[in-house]
């Protein structure tokens, strides 16, 4: 069924469909008006050209600042009671102008993009015309929609090239803080290229070409090369920062937006969480070929577009999701903040509006639980880029709503929050097990899927709690230890659902320093806590300190301690069993013998007692597992 709501002169379509998406549908257009200074001729032709398409929002480009309400005379005429003019500040062309204009109202107020904007970079200067972005409040729309309209270099020689490619980099940090799955916006504009031209040469620049502007400085946060393609940032997206270019055509065929050089010049590209529905290059002269999408009024006569613009109109039809939030079952498990669309666009199954987490039928399938902190090391000789802790699990699993929880054990300072690492995010998406079953976060030097912070010492040299949390309530410098006097040593304060937890201990143990959620603790290597731990054998959690052994910090085991393996199987031949075939037998017996008193990489698999090197306690405490079953 469809229903019309009249809204202050505009058409918004509500549409109730049998998969339950009921999605907002707004019109919106680019269109750049020639050098547009309020010329009455030229101004009425662009203003039938916007009432005959009837678009909720218009990216306008060329709009001149003088005479100073010709803008504002344009957007009476057209029926857009919200507009804005990005100034030309920091530009090489400062009087033609992206605009916009709207019949929905602006949420915030639009803002002017400059290179500095940004670029973080005070001194850049490499955009030709300033960007303009809004964001607009769709009665019924369960976000915001946010627009960016630009108009990069024109021209054909390499050093245009080069401009166009970097305000392509530059268009794409204007929709760094959305996520392209659950945030509808728009990025379009006159780009002043034609994507079917193709290849580039040169294919890079590895150097600013001849032929820049007096006082063009490229922003400090760019870099040689840059490749030279001024799409290849868009068709690159992916994940959180996805756009979709929407395809457009006149109604003869073309794809042309500017008929003099038959080229098409003028996109409208989408994020994931806007829906496609149609589009056309509007153009007069077309009128009585027939098809395209829905006009209002009359027909106009065949040289309206060429007298408003050397460039055409270019709109489209799009849905955006709608307020109706429900259980939405994902590989991340249940969320219910999202609806029917939203929970499309994260690869989802919509079990409903209203429906709450808990409720949905059939139930969402559970969150993998088996999830282990498999080995880590907190601290190393050198330089200390190779810190880390690995996850271990079922091959490929997603690591949803998990977060590595470091818990500060030294005496004044227990129950504070150390570090916390979120693994929801690893280049768009949430962070995963490899096909071995294996995540490593940590250092910079280690090889890890993803690096903490600097990658350089996160870890800090005393008694703390490494903890594996689901949906982490706690943030860095939080107390869960709250007992005035440095806390307890017990935790007062949830941190989540701990999935698993080790720690490493100083001398200080138990005496003033504690550790949390029941973790084994490891240590301490004479005074001090030993670099880290591996689970021996690989992958085996009993929740006693035999699973554990004592990590080298050397790294290579040339300490006599076990070599750490970050990303692969821990050695075999670890925790007493020296042959590795699983068992404590007379074979290892005989090892013990010829390693006493050795301090190498071959005999830390004889290492028991988590001082490196094998002595009397290491014998000790073999003789007890032999005796063992």
């Amino acid at each position: 069924m469809l229903r019309i709501r009249v809204l202050s002169g505009l058409l918004v379509l509500f549409l109730c469909a049998t998969d339950s998406r009921a999605d907002v549908r707004v019109r919106i257009a680019t269109f750049n008006i020639e050098n547009f200074d309020g010329d009455s001729a030229q101004e009425d032709a662009a203003v039938d050209i916007l009432l005959r398409v009837g678009a909720d929002v218009v990216c306008l480009q060329e709009i001149n600042n003088s005479p100073a309400n010709a803008f504002t005379d344009l957007a009476d005429a057209a029926g857009y009671p919200f507009r804005y003019l990005a100034t030309g500040t920091n530009t090489f062309d400062g009087s033609n102008h992206a605009g916009i204009m709207s019949k929905f109202p602006f949420a915030i107020a639009p803002v002017t993009l400059d290179a500095t904007d940004l670029s973080g970079d005070g001194s850049a200067k490499d955009i030709t015309r300033n960007f303009v972005r809004a964001e607009f409040d769709i009665p019924g729309a369960a976000e915001d929609l946010i627009i960016v309209g630009n108009h990069w270099k024109s021209g054909t020689a390499n050093v245009d090239e080069f401009r166009r490619s970097v305000e392509g980099l530059r268009t794409m940090q204007t929709t760094i803080p959305y996520d392209s799955s659950t945030i509808p916006y728009l990025v379009m504009g006159d780009m002043n290229d034609d994507i079917n031209d193709s290849p580039d040469s040169p294919s890079s620049f590895n150097s600013l070409p001849s032929g820049l502007p007096g006082g063009w400085t490229l922003g400090s946060d760019l870099s040689f090369p840059i490749a030279n393609g001024v799409f290849k940032p868009m068709q690159a997206s992916s994940g959180s920062q996805r756009l979709n270019l929407i395809p457009a055509f006149q109604l003869d065929g073309s794809d042309a937006t500017r008929n003099a050089s038959g080229r098409r010049l003028d996109y409208i590209w989408r994020s994931n969480a806007v829906t496609f529905v149609g589009s056309e290059v509007y153009d007069s002269a077309d009128e009585g070929l027939g098809g395209g999408l829905a006009l209002f009024g009359a027909p106009l006569s065949a040289g309206t577009s060429a007298a408003a613009s050397d460039h055409l109109l270019v709109f489209a039809d799009v849905d955006i999701p709608d307020d109706q939030s429900g259980a939405c079952c994902t590989a991340c498990g249940c969320d219910d903040t999202v609806n029917a669309a939203q929970c499309l666009g994260l690869g989802g199954e919509f079990r409903g509006a209203g429906v709450e987490c808990g409720m949905e039928i059939p139930a969402c399938d559970a969150l993998p639980s088996n999830l282990i902190i498999n080995e880590f090391v907190v601290s190393h000789d050198g330089t200390q880029d190779q810190e880390f802790v690995e996850i271990k699990g079922d091959p490929l699993e997603l690591l949803c709503g998990l977060s590595i929880v470091v818990i500060e054990g030294e005496t004044l300072s227990k129950g504070n929050v150390d570090l916390l690492v979120p693994l929801d995010d690893c280049g768009g998406s949430p962070c995963a097990l490899d096909s071995e079953g294996y995540f490593v976060a940590g250092g910079s030097g280690v090889g890890a899927d993803l690096v903490i912070g600097t990658g350089i010492s996160r870890f800090e040299n005393g008694t703390q709690t490494i903890a594996l949390v689901r949906d982490a309530t706690v943030s860095p410098n939080d107390d869960i230890d709250t007992e005035a006097g440095g806390g307890d040593g017990v935790e007062d304060v949830s941190v989540g659902t701990v999935l698993d937890a080790v720690a490493v201990i100083d001398d200080d143990y138990p005496v003033s320093d504690a550790v949390y959620f029941g973790a084994i603790p490891i240590g301490p290597d004479g005074t001090t806590v030993p670099a880290g731990g591996a689970r021996c054998p690989n992958g085996v959690d009993t929740d006693t300190f035999d699973d554990w052994v004592t990590l080298s910090k050397a790294l290579d085991g040339s300490d006599g301690c076990v070599p750490v393996t970050p990303g692969v199987d821990n050695p075999a031949a670890c925790g007493g069993d020296f042959n590795g075939n699983g068992t404590f037998d007379l074979e290892d017996y005989a090892g013990i013998q010829g390693c006493m008193g050795e301090t190498s990489a071959a005999c830390s698999a004889l290492e028991l007692d988590g001082v490196c090197g094998i002595t009397i306690e290491d014998y000790d405490i073999f003789v007890t597992r032999l005796a063992g079953p």
